[in-house]
């Protein structure tokens, strides 16, 4: 059953299924309880499942927040990849009795959702991008100032994006960023945001690095978009300078066999979802 999400404004612990791996995965149901569209939403990186508003309930929606494997407090699995986290996502939803979800993918998180669309397509009913980052081999055309990174640069790149042991104002800092005043102003528009998502950032290196470090790997892949039969709704800010609109917009024409709609948001930065996330929960839900 659906627990509340905080009490007093404090995040509930965790709770846990254990895989058929021997590893745990972390997740919390926020919503409506039995009888009610499930969503399943995938934070981005380097966040956990406390990547959400400081209230993301729902009516009438149920949410299962995950820490994907390395993050938060899941188990790590160091040799993770969009497939193995994406049966992992799959297995966790049959272990909590869910046989068709939603899923709301904020970010990099749109990785992880298309792997789970393409690999168990009678599991996911829709999907609902939100500022979604496309894959390295788009960067060249939808991000050409973006930093291009090797295989072998991952070592290297992770401490530098969280170091581990980082403290809640640095986490905000980086939370907040410096390149787009959209997205300062979408954060701090709602009180509480700022340190709920740091508090998310330093979960991203709860168990160490090795969580990013596979996130960071994961973007360097191509994933199976023309095999995405699930409806999809991809949401971009127009003022994202994290993940531009030109990736949501390479993504859609890619999506081959998808249902697949493209909303622009005028004036919204990378945090807009914090400002619709219920919109967006819904949207997923509506063939959950």
């Amino acid at each position: 059953m659906p627990r509340p999400h905080h009490v007093d404004g404090v995040p509930l612990p965790a709770e846990r299924v254990r895989l058929a791996s021997g590893r745990s995965l972390a997740f919390e149901l926020v919503g409506a309880g039995p009888g009610h569209p499930v969503v399943l939403v995938l934070h981005g990186t380097p966040d956990s499942r406390l990547a959400t508003p400081p209230d993301p309930l729902v009516p009438s929606v149920t949410q299962i927040l995950v820490d994907r494997p390395g993050f938060g407090d899941s188990d790590v699995d160091p040799d993770a990849t969009p497939s193995s986290v994406a049966d992992d996502l799959a297995e966790t939803c049959g272990l909590l009795g869910f046989e068709r979800i939603g899923v709301m993918a904020w970010s990099a998180g749109a990785l992880f959702a298309l792997a789970l669309a393409a690999r168990h397509p009678s599991l996911v009913g829709r999907l609902v991008l939100a500022a979604p980052l496309a894959p390295a081999g788009s960067w060249a055309e939808t991000a050409p100032d973006r930093f291009h990174f090797e295989h072998a640069d991952i070592v290297d790149i992770a401490p530098l994006l969280v170091p581990e042991g980082i403290d809640l104002e640095a986490a905000v800092q980086i939370v907040l960023g410096d390149e787009s005043a959209a997205r300062q102003r979408e954060i701090l528009s709602i009180p509480g945001a700022a340190e709920r998502l740091g508090l998310a950032v330093m979960g991203s290196v709860q168990s160490g690095l090795v969580g990013l470090q596979r996130d960071l790997a994961a973007q360097l892949l191509m994933p199976d978009l023309a095999s995405i039969a699930a409806p999809c709704h991809i949401v971009v800010g127009a003022e994202d300078a994290t993940c531009p609109p030109a990736m949501g917009q390479w993504l859609a024409g890619r999506m081959t066999h998808s249902a697949t709609t493209l909303q622009r948001v005028a004036g919204a930065g990378h945090a807009f979802p914090l400002l619709r996330w219920t919109e967006l929960v819904m949207a997923a839900a509506e063939a959950g």
